[in-house]
């Protein structure tokens, strides 16, 4: 199923930690759990800042609940429906024998160093695995009384040289851990060092990620590994030679596994792919991927061959009642705001998954219907869609490419799309069809991020290096193209220019600007305007910008050259902005100021923002919600080419190309009006007046209308 495609900066990156690629560090502690082991019970004490605890997920049939004295949960693992243990990165574990019975139902222990994941075959062990010291050494916790205290932890050193991140464990016999590229075996877990044997393992075995094995009996062990192996064995206890490494083409970086029997194994990927087999250890052949979701899945659980449950990045949970039977038989839901680093299902009427808020999320119907088909939207006449780029655009490339990029339209007859492949690429007819648009290379093979031309004889681009791309002669060919860097430019993200001004922005929150843009880079001014990044600029004069950022901020001036103390910032986008692992609901993807009394910002969450007194502060800023028609809550942009019409671009729940328009851009949500564009995954747009509208898309098509605002 085709995924949401938001064509803006991740707000994970804003946190500091790219989502889908961290691993929990280790804590500063020496590892001596026992000295410092504290065991706490979560108390109805209010707190700074309280956390929400048991309280409904968007579908009613998911329950979540915050554990507090918890941290980042990585793993959980249920017998039964009377007993799961989780663990969490600080060293935790977190017990109960009710885990649908709220806050006050759940235990925490603390252990110390870290744990990354925990098997518990019985009601009477428990198997915890994860990493301690400064050297980050394998250790394993384990346990005969699971929900006692301290004293019935025994944490055992077995690797001083890697840590371990998966475990899994049969009720009587054998149980595997692995990590660093080794696994270890123990018939008599709780034996000490002495009782795990080593071997190791030619792959990466969770290396750096919460990848897992599942054990589903004495007989087969599948273990995964973030370099796209999986790792089987019929003899676990064999040593190296009893392992076999198989590398899944067309798989990523696997963080998961579990195996409901011999004859089905599911394991997913940092791509959103699940990944199965019937036949484990009949080789590459016998795996099939399928890509079910575009966020990372982080975590799956198969109680049985009618049911898996996974979960993603983003907190989303993806069911199959079916799960090799393809992309068309896992459906999706929202049941969190963040990843969700742990799932176990100890039924198929029971699964309790756990997330990096601290939260557990449990439900007793855990399968989710699988929608019926939606109908093809229905095209407005207005709009004309018209392949341009090659048909290798978006399927060959990297998922932060994309063969259109932005487009600037200065009149309605001529038009400058940027591309991912140093293209821009140009018509003096954009409704003349493919043939009236020409590509030219102007920057190597640099992704252009930006491109704005206020008039016929001036274009400015940016592209993802931190240069900038200036002609008077736009359609003179490449030689009327000038190169030039500016040294502190992060990857620029939005160009706006007026008469006597250009500026650029970048995900460093700096601006950029200059009265002579064509003036090399001794011409322009760099200023750091904001700690968070910058997504969308606009400039109708040279007296006057506006910038927005991903966590609703407006940041203006009257002054755009004036430095950084005469930018002045003001959140105009509502008063929650929580930030999740993947993205914030006051993320502000686009702003256009027609004029010096009227902008209108948008954001990911349909809503629009108007203001009359743009640097009046955040009293002058109003908010209303236009999306939520067919779906189309994100909004990825805004033009007005005058004050009495603006139109607006968003993706519906399939990325399918809408527009929303108004001739009353203040008029509050009846004045808007909504029409499906055609396009899909609408990256830029760009009106050259009120009756000549371009929008292009990811996958290199452009949509014209001589009449956008008929919608």
């Amino acid at each position: 199923m085709k995924g949401v495609f938001l064509a803006a900066l991740l707000i994970a990156s804003a946190c500091g930690s790219p989502t889908g690629s961290v691993a929990p560090s280790p804590p500063a502690e020496s590892f001596s759990p026992l000295a410092t082991a504290t065991a706490v019970v979560p108390t109805a004490t209010p707190r700074t800042t309280p956390s929400p605890s048991s309280r409904p997920s968007p579908y009613a049939g998911w329950t979540r609940t915050h554990v507090r004295g918890s941290d980042v949960l990585l793993g959980v693992s249920c017998p039964t429906s009377n007993l799961c243990v989780a663990v969490d990165q600080s060293g935790n574990v977190i017990t109960s024998t009710k885990p649908t019975a709220g806050p006050a139902a759940w235990k925490v222990t603390h252990v110390g160093g870290a744990l990354n994941a925990v098997s518990c075959p019985s009601l009477g062990l428990c198997v915890a695995v994860g990493y301690g010291g400064a050297l980050g050494a394998g250790v394993v916790a384990t346990s005969n009384n699971p929900t006692g205290d301290v004293a019935d932890w025994k944490v055992t050193l077995v690797d001083p040289l890697g840590s371990l991140f998966g475990v899994s464990c049969l009720p009587v016999g054998l149980c595997v851990a692995a990590g660093s590229g080794k696994v270890f075996t123990s018939t008599d877990p709780a034996g000490g060092a002495a009782a795990w044997t080593e071997a190791k393992i030619n792959a990466s075995i969770n290396y750096t990620g919460e990848d897992g094995v599942s054990c589903p009996s004495s007989v087969l062990c599948v273990a995964v590994d973030d370099s796209h192996n999986v790792i089987t064995s019929r003899n676990p206890t064999g040593g190296p030679a009893s392992w076999t490494v198989t590398h899944i083409a067309g798989s990523d970086a696997f963080w998961g596994v579990s195996c409901s029997s011999a004859s089905l194994c599911v394991a997913v990927d940092q791509a959103g792919n699940v990944v199965t087999s019937t036949n484990p250890t009949g080789g590459a052949s016998a795996w099939k991927v399928t890509n079910v979701i575009g966020n990372g899945l982080r975590s799956v659980a198969c109680p049985s061959s009618q049911l898996c449950v996974a979960g993603d990045d983003a907190g989303n949970v993806v069911t199959s009642s079916d799960p090799a039977g393809g992309d068309s038989a896992w459906a999706v839901l929202g049941v969190g705001d963040t990843i969700l680093g742990g799932m176990s299902c100890p039924s198929t009427s029971l699964c309790v998954a756990v997330d990096y808020g601290g939260n557990v999320i449990t439900s007793t119907s855990p399968l989710v219907p699988i929608p019926a088909p939606e109908p093809p939207p229905v095209q407005s006449p207005n709009w004309k869609v018209t392949k341009v780029l090659g048909s290798d655009c978006g399927a060959t490339l990297p998922e932060t490419s994309a063969c259109f990029t932005s487009v600037s339209c200065p009149s309605a007859s001529l038009c400058v799309a940027g591309s991912d492949r140093g293209n821009v690429v140009i018509s003096v007819n954009p409704t003349g069809g493919a043939p009236a648009w020409t590509p030219v290379n102007v920057d190597g093979s640099n992704y252009l991020t930006a491109v704005a031309c206020p008039t016929t004889v001036l274009c400015v681009a940016a592209d993802e290096a931190g240069n900038l791309l200036t002609s008077t002669n736009p359609t003179g060919g490449a030689a009327a193209w000038k190169v030039t860097h500016i040294s502190g430019l992060n990857k620029p993200v939005a160009v706006s220019c007026a008469a006597g001004l250009c500026a650029v922005i970048d995900e460093g929150g700096n601006v950029l600007t200059s009265s002579i843009p064509t003036g090399g880079a001794s011409a322009w001014k760099l200023s750091h305007i904001d700690t968070d990044h910058l997504s969308s600029v606009s400039c109708p004069t040279s007296h006057l910008c506006v910038a927005v950022d991903i966590m609703g901020n407006a940041i203006s001036t009257t002054n755009p050259t004036g430095g950084a103390a005469a930018w002045k910032k003001a959140h105009i986008d509502g008063t929650d902005c929580f930030v999740g692992e993947t993205a914030a609901p006051c993320f502000l993807s686009g702003v256009s100021c027609p004029v010096i009394n009227l902008c209108v910002a948008v954001d990911v969450s349909g809503n629009v923002v108007t203001s009359t007194n743009s640097t009046g502060g955040a009293a002058a800023w109003k908010l209303v919600n236009i999306g939520g028609q067919d779906g189309t809550n994100v909004i990825n942009g805004v033009a007005c080419p005058s004050s009495t019409f603006c139109i607006a671009f968003a993706s519906d729940n399939e990325a399918h190309g809408h527009v929303l328009t108004t001739n009353n851009p203040t008029g509050g949500a009846a004045a808007w009006r909504q029409a499906n564009s055609g396009g899909d995954e609408l990256m830029g747009l760009s009106c050259g007046d009120a009756g000549h509208c371009v929008l292009v898309d990811y996958w290199g098509h452009v949509v014209t209308s001589t009449n956008p605002a008929g919608a």
